[in-house]
């Protein structure tokens, strides 16, 4: 069985591919994924596929990653940095913090944590404090 945090760098690295169908491979059927947390959670294959669809139309030069991770059973918590090129051509770097539920191996409970308020003003190319800069630079 594979570990957890190898899980959630395959779903990464199909990402930066853009390829749905490989993030879809290590998802359960009856996947439960929370975009936002406290948005209602897209649920099964073709409700998440919908949603990549449209969030990654456009996206380019993918640099999702990973830069601290906790595992307890079947439960890996991260955070990391969500890093991309919008399709207006605009550099999205925004930290978040994550947690994957796994059951035989794919991850059936997906939960992230984001500031909405954050990634409003990257898509607004409103400059970051230094410090907040800092952190979206980890793991570069």
């Amino acid at each position: 069985m594979s570990e957890p945090i190898d899980v959630v760098n395959g779903i990464i690295e199909a990402w930066k591919r853009t390829d749905i169908d490989g993030v879809l491979a290590h998802l359960t059927e009856d996947v439960e994924y929370h975009y936002v947390v406290g948005e209602r959670p897209l649920v099964g294959h073709e409700w998440v596929r919908r949603f990549l669809e449209k969030f990654g139309t456009g996206q380019t030069d993918i640099r999702w990653r990973i830069v601290n991770h906790a595992q307890a059973g079947n439960k890996i918590l991260v955070e990391g940095i969500d890093d991309y090129v919008d399709a207006e051509g605009r550099r999205i770097r925004t930290p978040y913090m994550g947690i994957f539920e796994l059951r035989d191996g794919r991850v059936c409970g997906w939960r992230d944590y984001v500031d909405t308020g954050l990634i409003a003003k990257a898509k607004a190319q409103e400059d970051f404090p230094e410090w907040l800069e800092t952190l979206c630079s980890k793991g570069d």
